[in-house]
């Protein structure tokens, strides 16, 4: 049962992204996009709800400040609610306006063992969903609009990198196969964001996994490849795939886009640097319309996205909101890191920190598995039964699943 549950799960949230890339690509649109949404996120909530069923608190301060932190989330939302017809239709269908603030519920995820075995399976397969549907369609690469979706398929497998330690040969380096394909897309786009958090798994899953003597065998040379590959492509009989893949990279690493638009945001923001706006904030900042790979974006005056994450809670919930976040998910990262006795914890503290380094560059809180599996590793760091299991307790867990 649990098996099928975590499976509607993962392939419901997933199935958002598909819808995503068809609207992208105009392929999709109106009601038919409605229609589809709304089918997603009936099994989503469904299994959802059915596996947010860890209520148990074993820590007091945990208990405390996530009582106060989901107060707060909820005076936000009541700030800023709307019963409007097309404002409901938008609070269902965007991402990043209501869902934000339900997401952080899934701290009660399953906390048993073998529940995380089948999220591992299914992370697996999205990474082979994303090798497949990536080779045969390049074209959803090397555009920007739609590669900053697709590659979202394939950054949980980043979780997967995260616990070598348990996993077969084979789910690794696929998973490492699936995150540098997405290293190179990003690269040739210079999305700067994105590279960021890749490249953050990446180093982090190879750093926790170095010592470990069941650690894949590709995982162990990864060092080896990458000296390997910054001697062929800084090589000059290599210089044309250089300027491919840099030109773009190194043109943007030192120009500046947001400045303007962080400058309109703060002064609109003075009275309301302590307690934010409430849930539909938004802030005047006019577009005349622009165009990427093709598509045209018409005019746009006022946004509720500022494209960081940390202001994004600073627009809704001002400097509170940004405190309290904090106070959740710095601590827990903490303990994660610091005080367990196991990998599996480890790697959930090491999520919840790259998502916060995430947060200054980009990072933006929506309804995504990414950003689901945050939360769901703030549960687990806060577990101190978890925290105090040894690597070998669970691997017996892992290997009731056959995930080696």
């Amino acid at each position: 049962m649990t098996a099928k549950r975590v499976a509607l799960f993962v392939i419901s949230i997933s199935s958002l992204l598909i819808w995503d890339l068809l609207i992208i690509k105009n392929l999709l649109g109106g009601k038919m996009e409605t229609i589809l949404v709304i089918l997603s996120l009936l099994p989503f909530v469904y299994s959802s709800f059915l596996l947010l069923n860890d209520f148990r608190f074993e820590s007091s301060y945990f208990k405390f400040i996530i009582t106060v932190f989901f107060c707060y989330e909820a005076v936000i939302v009541a700030r800023g609610w709307s019963f409007a017809y097309e404002d409901i239709k938008t609070y269902i269908q965007d991402g990043s306006i209501l869902w934000p603030f339900i997401v952080p519920v899934f701290i009660f995820f399953n906390k048993k063992l073998i529940t995380f075995g089948y999220f591992f399976k299914w992370i697996y397969i999205s990474g082979i969903f994303f090798l497949v549907v990536g080779i045969a369609l390049p074209t959803l690469l090397i555009y920007r609009i739609t590669a900053e979706t697709f590659v979202y398929f394939a950054l949980p497998c980043g979780f997967l990198l995260l616990n070598a330690t348990y996993l077969s040969n084979k789910k690794v380096n696929l998973s490492l196969f699936a995150l540098s394909l997405s290293i190179l897309s990003l690269t040739y786009l210079a999305r700067r964001s994105g590279l960021i958090t890749l490249l953050g798994f990446v180093a982090a899953g190879y750093l926790i996994n170095r010592s470990s003597a069941s650690s894949p065998k590709l995982f162990r040379l990864l060092p080896f490849i990458v000296i390997i590959a910054a001697f062929v492509l800084f090589n000059q009989n290599f210089e044309n795939i250089k300027d491919m893949l840099f030109n773009k990279l190194v043109y943007r690493i030192s120009e500046d886009t947001r400045s303007n638009l962080f400058d309109m945001f703060f002064k609109q923001m003075k009275e309301h640097m302590i307690f934010g706006k409430g849930m539909n904030a938004t802030y005047y900042f006019p577009f005349l319309g622009f165009e990427v790979d093709g598509v045209f974006y018409g005019k746009v005056e006022w946004r509720h996205i500022i494209e960081n994450g940390w202001l994004q809670l600073l627009l809704t919930g001002g400097i509170v909101h940004i405190v309290l976040y904090v106070l959740v998910l710095l601590p827990g990262a903490i303990l994660g890191f610091f005080k367990s006795a196991n990998m599996f914890v480890k790697a959930c503290s090491v999520v919840i920190l790259l998502r916060m380094l995430d947060m200054f560059f980009y990072g933006m809180p929506s309804l995504n598995l990414p950003y689901i599996l945050v939360w769901i590793c703030v549960g687990v760091c806060y577990k101190t039964s978890l925290r105090k299991m040894t690597n070998d307790e669970i691997m017996v867990e892992i290997k009731k699943i056959d995930l080696r």
